[in-house]
């Protein structure tokens, strides 16, 4: 029993030296730097030594005249120029010849009801049709019939529905024509 005791306060004495290692805490040169100008306990000036050199008195942007706002946008104004820089010309976005029934049903019911409006103002339902042939093989009737039912159970305005079934009863007129 003694020995397994020994062992866990090695272990809790390991993890803690770790722990203040990585931490930093255990290395006196960072933990307790000596401010420049210090004086001993006899009143002699302390010589700055290796604290002089630590990272922290290296700071890249470590101007005495400079003030506190500059040295927050600068980093700021270079790191959005870097991610520019990397997102427009190191590796930029592929751009691929999608079409559009490939768009979500909110995307396709807002085309609708442009189509819709185009179609109340110039009421040509040929032009309508061919506006909306551009989601595939379906009938433009259905396709004005889907949206429909979308914009209904998705809580579009009154007025949007109104032209949506409009131009769906020109799709179901004009597909009986054709």
């Amino acid at each position: 029993m003694n020995g397994r005791n020994q062992y866990e306060n090695y272990l809790t004495l390991l993890s803690c030296s770790v722990i203040l290692l990585k931490s930093g805490q255990a290395r006196r040169g960072r933990a307790f730097q000596i401010p420049p100008g210090s004086k001993d306990s006899n009143g002699t000036e302390v010589p700055l030594g290796a604290a002089g050199r630590l990272p922290g008195y290296l700071y890249p942007l470590h101007f005495p005249s400079m003030s506190r706002f500059l040295k927050i946008i600068i980093p700021l104004a270079l790191g959005i120029g870097l991610g520019l820089f990397y997102g427009w010309v190191v590796d930029p976005a592929d751009f691929f010849d999608l079409t559009p029934d490939t768009l979500r049903a909110d995307y396709k019911t807002d085309y609708v009801l442009m189509t819709a409006e185009a179609y109340h103002a110039q009421p040509d339902p040929g032009l309508a049709a061919r506006r909306l042939a551009i989601f595939g093989s379906q009938s433009p009737s259905a396709i004005a019939a889907e949206s429909l039912a979308y914009a209904r159970t998705n809580g579009f305005d009154d007025a949007d529905i109104a032209l949506i079934q409009e131009l769906v009863t020109a799709m179901q007129a004009w597909s009986g024509i054709q």
